[in-house]
């Protein structure tokens, strides 16, 4: 089973990757989610403490990408293999170690070249020990790190977590470090100097929960603190000698430290057999630094801060029939705040005036894969539908088989602003446009999972004509539609 594994993996990988040929990279590198880790569930599970013994595993997930973005069409092969392994220490306590290591190769257009990056990290490497009655567990060192929905806080990290659980009441406490990973795998950066050195901030936070009749409410509060290195400016240096400024004058230009705190409620359960739902709202507060030059940035050791007012929420509704085919129907509607002096969702400078109302945030929304969404500055309004077409068959590696379709629909919240980086919809209109994902994910063996998405997004009236004065023409409109294609499998040893 494992050579026709194998055997079936290769088979899908080139024949993507001939369907792909002559296509190119692009400059802002989209990395699946990994799959789902069957030794993670367990490691979280409190049951699961009073295990003994010595378990391990590995598995490698290639695939392959074709997307188009604003910086032109890309190709990108990413192969991850992951090696784990997991023991006990004492009564309810276990250590869990997990390596990666990740190359990618960026094909560029034209066939000009190939850029390649191997990244190796420690992934996962954490002590988890809990009380006889698992009331109260804590866990310390290298592990994914979360909040609420995980709209706020959702990464790995270095730090600790403690959990208190009782009849009426749960509390979660944690704090993580980011400075010690890899500045190539670290997902927490937001100006260039995060991206040359690593983002080091620091996470600290906790949340309180209460659950009855399968209900489920909860409050949490998040504080972000960033310690990065701000960027030396010999431009300003030379500015001060000049005006006679030389003592005591900042040479640091384009500071961007970002400190915020989040506070937010949640509320998920069932309201009937099937149908389950979730909601949960974010306000967001701390400082950002302006950006643009001003005079006030030429006085000595002054840099001009902005108080952070930013929101954001989201609901959705799943629901579960039990008739053929299994279907799964999905509503789901997210929002973030936007600003219309922000011209950059994923820069702590992106705010040239007054309050920062664009929220920025540091876990996870999957809103389109043609459009990759950043949550602000926008509303998002989907549906999906999810069936298992074989699952009559009693043929384990043909019913494990799930087709899911979803729609968005993308409008901004601040029509004069424009979302994500700065690129897109630059016109002064409501519609961003629509999108469609499209997925297929089978299961053929137990060690081998084959995945297939595409994703398109076609712009609306948001994004108008792009007009070239050099040329006095035209060079793009507003019905130029995006593609997305990833395939890949995942095998595991």
């Amino acid at each position: 089973m494992k050579r026709k594994s194998l055997a079936a993996c290769i088979t899908l990988i080139l024949s993507i990757a001939f369907a792909l040929a002559g296509t190119a990279a692009r400059a802002q590198l989209f990395t699946p989610e990994p799959e789902a880790d069957p030794d993670m569930v367990t490691s979280k599970s409190r049951k699961n403490m009073r295990d003994s013994g010595v378990q391990y595993g590995a598995w490698v997930t290639p695939y392959i990408i074709y997307q188009e973005a604003p910086g032109g069409n890309f190709s990108t092969s990413v192969n991850t293999f992951r090696a784990w392994f997991k023991t006990y220490l004492w009564d309810n306590s276990f250590l869990y170690v997990r390596g990666k290591d990740t190359y990618t190769a960026v094909i560029k257009k034209g066939g000009s070249g190939i850029r390649n990056k191997n990244v190796l990290d420690l992934d996962i490497g954490y002590i988890a020990m809990a009380t006889p009655r698992r009331n109260l567990d804590f866990s310390m060192g290298r592990k994914y790190y979360n909040i609420g929905s995980g709209l706020v806080l959702n990464g790995r990290g270095d730090g600790a977590e403690l959990n208190f659980y009782s009849k009426y009441i749960n509390v979660k406490a944690l704090g993580s470090w980011t400075g010690f990973l890899v500045k190539d795998d670290n997902p927490y950066g937001l100006s260039d100097r995060d991206l040359a050195t690593g983002s080091k901030r620091v996470f600290g936070g906790g949340e309180i929960s209460t659950e009855w009749f399968n209900q489920k409410l909860y409050v949490f509060g998040v504080a972000q603190f960033d310690f990065g290195k701000e960027r030396y400016d010999s431009r300003r240096r030379q500015l001060a000698a000049l005006i006679g400024w030389a003592e005591g004058f900042s040479y640091y230009s384009g500071r961007s430290r970002y400190d915020s705190q989040y506070y937010g409620v949640g509320l998920r359960g069932v309201i009937v057999s099937g149908l389950a739902y979730s909601g949960e709202a974010v306000m967001e507060r701390g400082k950002s630094y302006l950006s643009g030059l001003t005079f006030s940035q030429y006085i000595p050791g002054y840099n001009v801060k902005s108080d952070i007012l930013a929101y954001a929420g989201q609901f959705k509704l799943d629901y579960y029939i039990k008739t053929l085919l299994t279907p799964v129907l999905s509503a789901h509607y997210a929002f973030g705040s936007g600003d219309v002096n922000r011209d950059d969702y994923r820069t702590p400078i992106g705010n040239s005036l007054g309050k920062d109302h664009g929220f920025i945030y540091f876990g996870t929304f999957v809103g389109g894969y043609a459009l990759k969404p950043l949550l602000a500055n926008m509303h998002v309004i989907s549906g999906s539908v999810a069936v298992s077409p074989f699952s009559w068959s009693d043929v384990i590696f043909v019913n494990a088989m799930t087709l899911t379709a979803r729609y968005f629909y993308y409008m901004k919240h601040k029509n004069m602003a424009t979302i994500n980086y700065g690129l897109d919809a630059t016109k002064h209109e409501r519609e961003i446009g629509h999108g469609l994902d499209a997925s297929l994910r089978w299961r053929l063996f137990s060690d081998l999972t084959l995945s297939v998405t595409y994703g398109l997004f076609i712009p609306g009236k948001a994004f108008g004509y792009a007009y070239d004065w050099t040329l006095r023409t035209v060079t793009s409109s507003r019905t130029t539609y995006r593609h997305f294609l990833m395939g890949g499998c995942n095998v595991t040893f």
